[in-house]
């Protein structure tokens, strides 16, 4: 099986920002799996330890994917100065973020803001409020 290069954080951020929507759900529907591996495989590096502190907590993301019968799940648990992420993860989590997928990649390219997606409805967060404020500053924002 042949290795997919990673892509650029940048070059990734301007193809989500110069891409319609219609495109965006349908690289979602054919490619999610690739997608979102990508992303989150790639999380700890732009982990920011001296921004969390002693921060112990699991992150959960579920996101829907257009076609999909169920949200992908993905779990960032962050303890001991380092990020650990796991797809699907049967750890509690401190905190849950759900999500479109479409919302998802404007989210984490800069596109839009999390504060716009939780007013309008399209972020939904469990748990932890504070921490789900606080937790986009522990990681370097790679979009450019």
């Amino acid at each position: 099986m042949t290795e997919v290069p990673a892509v650029d954080p940048g070059q990734f951020a301007e193809m989500v920002r110069n891409a319609s929507d219609a495109d965006l759900e349908a690289g979602l529907r054919a490619n999610h799996e690739l997608i979102l591996g990508q992303v989150f495989e790639r999380m700890p590096e732009f982990f920011e330890p001296s921004r969390a502190g002693d921060v112990e907590a699991v992150s959960e993301w579920r996101i829907d994917i257009p076609g999909a019968d169920e949200p992908e799940r993905w779990q960032v648990a962050i303890a001991g100065g380092g990020a650990q992420v796991t797809r699907g993860g049967d750890q509690q989590p401190t905190v849950v973020y759900a999500l479109g997928g479409l919302d998802f990649l404007k989210l984490i390219t800069g596109a839009v803001e999390g504060p716009q997606l939780f007013i309008t409805g399209k972020l939904r967060i469990e748990g932890d409020l504070m921490l789900a404020a606080r937790m986009p500053s522990m990681f370097r924002f790679a979009g450019g």
